[in-house]
């Protein structure tokens, strides 16, 4: 599952690209060098993955929230916050919470190292002003990701504390400190 939130993320930044996928270096470093343009990104999203043993999953909403290293991914059964320097994985379902240091490869932005392979799997579509607005991406085994943008906004202010898990707001969690 953090395989698939760390994918989440990097695919989330790239949405806010605008651009279509290429698989060379030049174009991805474009992409990496307009993405970090922005002071921050938010990003709302539906996901659903496809397995081609059983019927698909109903689609489910998140949004995601990046700024530097920092981001806050909230989906109906997980968050993944970091700040940087400190990442919490929030289970619902469980009311646990993981907590560890965070790395660069915790940092949505590593995926576009596994983007500029040949052999991604994943499959763009752009809606007719050219923006990206879904992508299909082929994980193991059979399994696909969807994942529909539905709305970007860019450089909005974020109080100190946003990218950080507030343990108040959730007086009965377990935290596991894995630090």
């Amino acid at each position: 599952m953090k395989k698939s939130i760390q994918l989440i993320a990097g695919i989330l930044f790239l949405f806010a690209t605008h651009a279509l996928f290429a698989q060379n270096s030049a174009m991805l470093k474009s992409l990496t060098q307009s993405i970090r343009s922005h002071k921050s990104i938010e990003v709302s999203f539906t996901y659903q993955t496809i397995s081609d043993a059983s019927e698909p999953e109903e689609a489910k909403e998140g949004t995601a929230y990046f700024q530097d290293k920092a981001y806050k991914i909230i989906m109906e059964d997980q968050h993944a916050i970091s700040d940087g320097k400190t990442k919490w994985h929030y289970i619902v379902e469980d009311e646990e919470v993981m907590v560890g240091n965070a790395t660069d490869d915790d940092n949505p932005f590593k995926i576009l190292d596994e983007v500029d392979r040949d052999d991604t799997g994943i499959t763009a579509i752009l809606d007719p002003q050219d923006q990206l607005k879904r992508l299909e991406i082929e994980l193991d085994e059979g399994l696909k990701l969807i994942l529909n943008i539905t709305e970007m906004k860019f450089d909005k202010d974020y109080p100190k504390d946003f990218f950080s898990f507030d343990q108040k707001a959730y007086p009965n969690v377990d935290i596991i400190d894995m630090r």
